[in-house]
């Protein structure tokens, strides 16, 4: 039985990602295909369109048989920690034999290199880290710099051949990165789990405007966000360039999601109640806040009180070190109440639950094996979970874990601007999605 894992966001499904699944399927004609998907918020800190169970919904139209939900803690952390969640929730299935994934450069004689390399970081490596943090740069521009200059000057085993350039180049595309981070993992679990690379096709990782059938996901959120209107009679309307990108379940959902008056999520969505956080918490507070560090503290709460948009907050508080999407995590977390020592604990968890979004008809199958698996904790169902499972009364940490997941759909509905959407405890009343 050959079972495929990938992690995603589908933040939306777009014809990229049909393409990845299609690809898949004639490389590796898998049994079964695993997602597991960010939740209602995501790496780049920010809201997903729309939430986790209509993006399953997408998944499992496209043929996907069984969506995992990525927990918070790991959703909407930096490349690094992403990857580990993922990861580790895949390797935990004991049952995955492949973890595909979209990059620019997918060629493993590559890629295992890097990642080897990074999840040992010998001596001389941490000292040019160490050197180049000095510059003032965010943390993947100073990663980069440091392995560019240690190839340059020792070269990295199994990579002589490898000109600066070339692996300059390499490391510019943030899907390498993500990547070199999910091979990185795999070597650091000892995982059974093979890496599948498959080359990416299309528009840019940041391409703004929608340019041919395969878009980025930015210039698609993009276009959504820009020029969906009501028709006269009350329909939803997308551009025609928008449907050429995306698959028509992908339309139709989008279509029904926002004629039922449940209006796409933004991060200016939670303007005010994030203001309302930063302005409430303390400075000892802040600095306790997973991903701020260097005084940054000072500069967020300073800006909280002076800026009065989401827009104006972001760009007074980044720098050349804490880029745009870092702040915008930061202040996920802020508002979550996300600490550093929560992260922690967690990264060290030597299990996770699996929260089961959806399955299809076939994906029954692989749910039933993965039951008798008896190291997992499953959730199918949150109040029964709760209210059965031993293990989290004497597990603080994994409790705290689905407490932020839970939390985070209950701040993710304020979002809406119909008052009947905003109800808290959506997890406990949607069932799963069965296709």
């Amino acid at each position: 039985m050959k079972i495929v894992g990938i992690v995603a966001e589908y933040n939306p499904f777009h014809n990229g990602h049909l393409y990845q699944l299609q690809e898949v399927k004639k490389a590796i004609n898998p049994d079964f295909i695993i997602i597991i998907m960010g939740g209602n918020f995501l790496q780049r800190g920010e809201p997903a369109l729309v939430n986790k169970w209509i993006r399953t919904e997408m998944a499992l139209k496209a043929g996907v048989d069984l969506v995992i939900e990525l927990p918070f803690a790991f959703s909407t952390q930096d490349a690094n920690g992403f990857a580990w969640g993922a990861v580790k929730l895949l390797d935990l299935l004991g049952i995955v034999n492949y973890l595909c994934f979209g990059c620019e450069t997918a060629d493993l004689n590559i890629l295992y290199p890097i990642s080897n390399f990074l999840q040992k970081e010998n001596k001389k490596y941490k000292e040019i880290l160490k050197q180049k943090s000095k510059t003032g740069y965010e943390y993947p521009r100073i990663r980069a710099q440091a392995l560019l200059e240690y190839h340059q000057s020792v070269g990295i085993k199994n990579l002589k051949n490898l000109s600066p350039s070339r692996l300059q180049k390499i490391l510019s595309y943030p899907n390498n990165i993500l990547a070199i981070e999910y091979v990185k993992h795999l070597l650091r679990l000892k995982s059974k789990i093979s890496p599948f690379p498959i080359t990416r096709v299309g528009s840019a990782y940041h391409q703004r405007e929608i340019m041919g059938d395969i878009a980025s996901a930015t210039s698609i959120r993009k276009e959504v966000l820009d020029n969906f209107y009501h028709s006269q009679d009350g329909q939803i309307i997308f551009s025609q360039k928008l449907k050429n990108a995306i698959p028509w379940f992908t339309t139709h959902l989008l279509e029904k999601e926002f004629q039922e008056g449940r209006n796409p999520i933004t991060l200016k969505s939670y303007e005010q109640i994030i203001f309302a956080t930063l302005r409430k918490l303390t400075l000892e507070e802040i600095s306790c806040i997973h991903g701020v560090n260097e005084g940054l503290e000072s500069r967020i709460k300073k800006s909280s009180l002076q800026a009065f948009t989401i827009e104006q907050l972001i760009n007074s508080i980044k720098t050349r070190r804490y880029t745009q999407t870092k702040i915008q995590r930061i202040l996920l977390h802020s508002l979550l109440g996300l600490k550093k020592e929560d992260v922690i604990r967690i990264n060290l968890l030597p299990s996770f639950y699996i929260r089961i979004l959806g399955f299809s008809k076939k994906g029954r199958k692989l749910l039933k094996i993965i039951k008798k698996i008896p190291t997992l904790y499953i959730i199918n169902n949150l109040s029964k979970f709760l209210a059965t499972n031993n293990v989290l009364r004497n597990n603080q940490t994994l409790l705290s874990m689905l407490n932020f997941d839970i939390l985070a759909t209950d701040l993710y509905v304020l979002g809406y601007n119909q008052e009947k959407d905003r109800m808290a405890r959506m997890d406990f009343r949607r069932k799963i999605i069965m296709v």
